[in-house]
């Protein structure tokens, strides 16, 4: 009979749990109102704003902001079911202060790329507005947006024939705000293949310089690459794998890279699968040059799936969030810095407690404090909770040492225990580490 042992190590010390203390936990919505996938933006005076898709028959986008006293407003729709909204990687939403532009897939119009923008920080908005162009021998889908420094909204997505041939990432600016869209060009031209049709690109613009991230296809290979325009997007001139490894997969994985600016450089994040396990990675990349000085799994799980991955941060302080399943039940986790993205490494489980599937989470950062949304899939309902680093002094994670001394062996409720094949347990270690094991029999 064979015997298999899973380890499922948390690297972070009692002594670093102890210094970090979330937010309650609020229910922004529930299987009435829907949990796909939410998105957060922040808007000013750091109100957050959170979409999602909402299932079944009645599909629609929804939305629910905050009052700016810890509580949010009752969900209401801002896409109704009409329009056909798709929730395939979807929706997306971005924020400058009060600007505020969302973006999805418009089912009644041939997939058409679609937006809808706020200037009173999503108190009310436009139209439905269309972005990519009205023709019917291409496909348009996984929309991605971010606002620029002047306001004017970029949004990327994938473009293909209707024979699913010929793939693009597309990138397509505005230039009045978001009223008008016609200079859609294609960011992945330089790249060798073409872009892995099913995963999502990312936007990150600083000035005049906007960044694509996107998974491209070469054979099979499907590694994470960047291009670079300096004009604002309508051009791109230059493109650079980031992969150390070389991902050769036969399929699709509908896996999108991620990344934030974090002063000359910008930190990426992205999964691989190269080494046979499904891990999350991260570089550091020149903005000049787009040449990396390190690669690195985050928080490594040793057997499972991390994915989903989203990252935000500004300066020093810098924050990646995934869900995974290293106990067999999914999870959303948080590496963080306020040391910089050298001192990235380790995981907190930013999700609680509770047994269920916690997925798809979603990040962002504001004078002092981080912001998260993500799905409670088993629960049928969507979570926001806060962290704020005002009385952290000292996010780096310490590695995990490689022996110590088992003080205590408990189940999952904290009761003592010993070990029994095909149920979890924890050993807790006399740093302070916990051990989640598991022996498969």
């Amino acid at each position: 009979m064979k015997r298999i042992l899973f380890l499922f190590i948390l690297s972070v010390p009692t002594l670093v749990f102890s210094q970090i203390t979330f937010s309650p936990e609020i229910i922004i919505s529930d299987n009435t109102t829907g949990y796909g996938r939410p998105r957060i933006a922040l808007t000013a005076n750091d109100i957050p704003l959170i979409i999602w898709f909402k299932e079944g028959n009645d599909h629609s986008i929804m939305m629910s902001r905050g009052n700016g006293d810890g509580t949010f407003s009752t969900p209401i729709e801002i896409v109704d079911h009409d329009l056909e909204p798709t929730g395939f990687i979807g929706p997306e939403i971005t924020s400058k202060g009060d600007t505020v532009y969302i973006t999805f897939i418009c089912g009644i119009s041939n997939d058409a790329i679609m937006i809808k923008k706020s200037f009173d920080g999503g108190l009310t908005f436009s139209d439905t507005i269309r972005v990519s162009p009205n023709d019917n021998n291409f496909q348009y889908y996984m929309p991605n947006i971010k606002v620029k420094d002047d306001g004017n909204p970029i949004v990327s997505y994938m473009k293909c024939t209707q024979n699913d041939t010929d793939f693009e990432q597309i990138v397509n600016i505005s230039m009045d705000f978001g009223s008008t869209f016609d200079n859609e060009v294609n960011a992945s031209e330089l790249a060798p293949g073409e872009p892995c049709d099913c995963c999502k690109s990312t936007i990150v613009t600083k000035g005049n310089n906007v960044y694509l991230l996107f998974r491209n296809n070469e054979v099979n290979v499907r590694n994470t690459y960047i291009s670079k325009s300096t004009d604002g997007g309508i051009s791109f001139t230059a493109t650079q794998d980031l992969d150390d490894l070389n991902w050769t997969i036969n399929a699709c994985p509908t896996s999108s890279p991620n990344g934030v600016l974090n002063g000359d450089s910008i930190l990426v994040a992205s999964r691989s699968g190269a080494t046979g396990v499904n891990q999350v990675y991260y570089s550091n990349v020149n903005s000049n040059n787009l040449q990396k000085n390190y690669y690195r799994t985050i928080d490594e799980i040793g057997s499972g799936l991390q994915d989903q991955v989203e990252v935000a941060g500004e300066g020093n302080i810098l924050g990646i969030v995934w869900h995974d399943n290293r106990n067999m039940n999914n999870a959303c986790y948080l590496s963080y810095t306020i040391d910089g993205a050298n001192n990235i490494g380790g995981s907190i489980e930013m999700s609680n407690s509770i047994i269920g599937h916690k997925k798809f989470p979603d990040i962002e950062y504001s004078n002092g404090k981080f912001y998260f949304v993500y799905s409670f899939s088993s629960d049928q309902s969507i979570i926001y909770k806060e962290l704020d680093l005002s009385n952290i002094n000292n996010s780096n994670l310490p590695e995990t040492p490689s022996n110590s001394k088992v003080i205590s062996t408990t189940d999952f409720h904290g009761k003592r225990c010993k070990p029994q094949t095909n149920i979890p347990y924890l050993n807790i270690y006399q740093d302070g580490r916990v051990e989640k094991k598991v022996i498969i029999e």
